[in-house]
């Protein structure tokens, strides 16, 4: 494996940080520079290339320093006052906000590092860590990056499990533990799931491996995202068994169909399988990156429903109108507690 080390403390030089700092900030990404090396040793690149795809992405420098230099001069010197508003905040987690806001800094870093694109259209508002053994911690906000182009960004939130026990404070979601996040809670307008897929496309042009995402379809209505031709998934389209449709992105409409309008309505092959068009995203969308350019239905199997050991999902939620983050804190803490006594 790569030392990348070296490459991240030149880039973190700018910011005076001590010396624990500098070392718990170098070890965090270069965990995750090896995640994204071995990603892509297996899509398929050489050592190599993977080498440096990893380096261009870690190349963000400008953007990367100046996020660590605003989140590090927005920490405070001081501890938190017991009982102050604050501290109520910080519910069951460190007593000096520094802590809090190194959480935060740490899940910045994995976007921009793993997600260099997903930088320009990502505000992360809510951390709320619930697991099926473990009790939700506290809300977090992150680093704040830029505004969203989507319907009240302010709104959205994502939402994590806290499997801190096994070393994974901000977990990937199972999608159990989702449906039942979907199902009992009063404080969002709407909940999403999200999960990556990778397809390969034939019988138009060359074969092509597509980069893409499983949502659930209320996916787009929550980000208040229409396709520029076609339509959202339904409900119905959702679910195991239902006839397989995809939306495809502008990028691929034009690349790989020449803008053709009457595409949609019609028959795909992804990966063996004939899938039916219904809608072709705006050139401006962007979700994550954009080599990202295909959209399926998630329709959870038997098997995926019942799950709560297969993390996987990112989940992402609109808060109701007049919904505060306290609230939803609250609310998700009664449902974690929930869970624990009935998945124990």
């Amino acid at each position: 494996m790569p030392d990348w080390k070296p490459e991240i403390r030149v880039r973190l030089r700018g910011l005076r940080l001590t010396a624990t700092r500098e070392a718990e900030i170098v070890e965090e990404l270069s965990q995750h520079l090896d995640d994204r090396y071995e990603r892509f040793l297996s899509d398929g690149s050489a050592a190599d290339e993977a080498h440096r795809a990893v380096l261009l992405e870690l190349a963000q420098e400008e953007l990367l320093v100046n996020e660590l230099s605003r989140v590090e001069k927005m920490t405070p010197k001081h501890p938190v006052v017991p009982g102050s508003p604050l501290a109520s905040a910080l519910k069951g987690g460190p007593t000096n906000l520094g802590v809090d806001f190194w959480q935060d800094l740490r899940y910045g870093l994995r976007i921009l590092v793993k997600n260099p694109g997903f930088t320009a259209v990502a505000v992360i508002a809510l951390a709320l860590g619930i697991g099926a053994n473990t009790a939700i911690f506290s809300v977090v906000n992150t680093v704040l990056l830029r505004p969203l182009p989507y319907k009240d960004p302010e709104q959205l939130v994502m939402v994590f499990e806290d499997s801190s026990k096994h070393g994974f404070p901000r977990d990937t979601p199972t999608a159990a533990n989702y449906i039942d996040w979907r199902d009992q809670n009063h404080v969002f307008e709407s909940i999403a799931a999200i999960a990556g897929a990778s397809l390969n496309l034939t019988g138009v042009g060359d074969p092509e491996r597509i980069q893409g995402y499983r949502v659930s379809a209320s996916l787009f209505p929550l980000l208040g995202v229409s396709p520029q031709v076609g339509r959202w998934f339904t409900p119905d389209e959702d679910q195991p068994g239902a006839n397989p449709v995809v939306i495809i992105s502008h990028r691929l409409w034009q690349r790989r169909f020449g803008g053709d309008p009457n595409i949609v309505g019609k028959p795909l092959t992804l990966s063996g399988r004939s899938v039916t068009v219904v809608g072709i995203m705006p050139a401006d969308f962007r979700f994550h990156t954009p080599e990202d350019e295909l959209w399926v239905p998630i329709a959870f199997s038997q098997e995926e429903q019942k799950n709560r050991s297969a993390h996987f999902l990112d989940v992402m939620a609109r808060l109701k109108p007049g919904v505060t983050l306290s609230q939803a804190q609250a609310e998700m803490s009664t449902i974690a507690a929930r869970l624990q006594q009935q998945y124990p």
